[in-house]
């Protein structure tokens, strides 16, 4: 079995396009470097649909809630991102691009795993910020899920506080009712055998 080969120099957006299918990893671009990590894994991938889901529901039709679809932050350096959730206007969505223009991007969501929060708390954090992202929150799903609530002010995030069970916000000028705790499965109560 061969392992693919990459470039040796800084990726530009035609090397991003040309790799190979990752199907294995989870890869994203950071000023031209390559970061590849593993699968997030199922934990996070039902928080990311019920989200999105939840999100899909209470906002207008003009709007589109996506998930895993490549953020294009910037061309030069080359900085491609693919957040959990992101929310964009419908126009977007009916163009179809390879990638969202970050500038058209309303709201990104990060749902960290382990490996990822420092990155979501502080390089995407600036990233999302220095590009005009609006809102930008933070999943945690490590204990009760709990989301960290930003909202960009004067070129960066104001922090709006942490929110933890139901809870009702502004999600890109609409108010949504977002039920945290659907993020992660109930518990399965073990089956108790039958007496015989």
């Amino acid at each position: 079995m061969s392992s693919p080969t990459y470039p040796d120099h800084l990726l530009t957006l035609d090397d991003w396009v040309a790799l190979p299918d990752h199907e294995q990893h989870h890869i994203e671009v950071c000023e031209g470097v390559l970061i590849a990590s593993p699968p997030p894994g199922s934990r996070h991938d039902h928080a990311e649909m019920m989200l999105a889901m939840q999100l899909d529901d209470q906002l207008p039709d003009d709007l589109c809630v996506l998930g895993g679809v490549e953020v294009l932050v910037s061309d030069n350096p080359l900085t491609v991102r693919v957040p959990d959730v992101i929310v964009v206007d419908r126009s977007l969505v009916d163009a179809d691009p390879d990638r969202a223009p970050v500038g058209e991007v309303r709201l990104v969501v990060e749902i960290t795993v382990p490996g990822t929060a420092r990155t979501d708390r502080v390089t995407k954090f600036s990233e999302y910020a220095e590009a005009g992202v609006p809102q930008y929150w933070i999943v945690d799903l490590d204990g009760p899920p709990m989301m960290a609530v930003f909202a960009l002010e004067d070129g960066w995030y104001r922090y709006d506080g942490d929110r933890i069970g139901t809870t009702t916000l502004k999600a890109v000028g609409s108010d949504v009712t977002l039920a945290l705790t659907d993020l992660v499965p109930a518990p399965v109560d073990p089956v108790e055998p039958s007496p015989r």
